[in-house]
C-alpha cells in the first residue's frame, strides 16, 4: 500500500484531471471522472476525499448538485495552469 499524500498534493491532483479533461473556469466534471484516477498510479481514494476538501476550502472548486459531479472556479483554474505548468 502506498503512503497518502498530502491534501494540498492531492488538491492538486484534481485540478491536473480537469486540465486533462481540457475543463476551464465554471465548467464541471463527473465526480466518477475522478475515482479512477486516484484508485491507481500511487493513489488511494481517501487521498481524494482529502484533496477534494482542501481544493473546496481553498475556493478551487464547488460540489455540484447531488454530489454528482465538480465545478473548477476561476481561482482554481488560475492554480491549475501554474500546476501544469510546473508538472
Amino acid at each position: 500500500m502506498s503512503e497518502a499524500h498530502s491534501a494540498e498534493d492531492s488538491a492538486h491532483y484534481i485540478l491536473t484531471i480537469f486540465k486533462r479533461h481540457r475543463r476551464l473556469t465554471g465548467q464541471t466534471e463527473l465526480m466518477a471522472n475522478f475515482t479512477l484516477p486516484f484508485a491507481q498510479d500511487g493513489w488511494q481514494l481517501s487521498d481524494f476525499s482529502t484533496g477534494q476538501q482542501y481544493a473546496v476550502d481553498q475556493g478551487w472548486i464547488e460540489i455540484g448538485k447531488d454530489d454528482k459531479f465538480l465545478r473548477l472556479t476561476e481561482a482554481g483554474n488560475a492554480v491549475a495552469l501554474v500546476v501544469a505548468a510546473d508538472a
